[in-house]
């Protein structure tokens, strides 16, 4: 019972910082919102900042491991790349409020909270990093700046959650492609690449 209301605390606390942003959602309004009395938060957790952490940490934890998990066994680096997005994408869709703390709030963490989340994020894109230079290795990628290449596909790619709706017309895996596509061949890359004009 007790994990139960602590993952509720959680999940609300995700919703009302991303509807309210952290400095403007209060504990008050959290327990309301939980279902349980005002002081029982402190029965889970010391204050609004550990609420905060146990956010992102979890949540960055998730994105490490589920990623590795999704590229270990793809064989080359344009599928470890191609399932690296697709699982990116799909998990700031599903977990919208989760990942939004963790990509907006990054701000409001203390001290060494922020030291210690900034290193998880490093992780993660350090990930993405490792296979854009398998790529280069291998002669399939042409990047002059992975470390740039590795942030601006991640921030491309986390913006999704901003707009996407599932009622939209294009489905999940129709953007994924596009994306991969996008970022593979950019603008003109398919013209160089013997894609069709359109």
């Amino acid at each position: 019972m007790t994990s139960t209301r602590k993952s509720i605390i959680l999940k609300e606390a995700a919703h009302l910082f991303r509807e309210k942003g952290y400095s403007g959602s209060t504990l008050r309004e959290l327990a309301k919102r939980a279902g349980v009395q005002g002081g029982s938060i402190y029965h889970h957790f010391s204050s609004k900042q550990e609420i905060l952490m146990v956010i992102m940490e979890s949540t960055m934890t998730t994105l490490v491991e589920k990623v590795q998990h999704e590229i270990t066994f793809a064989k080359t680096p344009l599928e470890k790349l191609r399932k690296g997005i697709q699982f990116h994408i799909k998990y700031h869709t599903t977990d919208r409020d989760e990942t939004y703390v963790a990509d907006a709030e990054l701000r409001s963490l203390e001290p060494a909270n922020y030291k210690k989340i900034v290193v998880m994020r490093r992780k993660y894109e350090q990930i993405f990093r490792d296979i854009l230079a398998m790529g280069i290795d291998q002669k399939c990628m042409e990047i002059e700046n992975i470390s740039l290449a590795a942030r601006a596909l991640l921030q491309m790619c986390t913006g999704i959650s901003y707009w996407y709706s599932p009622s939209g017309k294009d489905s999940i895996d129709t953007i994924v492609d596009s994306y991969v596509e996008l970022f593979l061949y950019g603008l003109c890359g398919k013209i160089h690449h013997g894609g069709n004009q359109k």
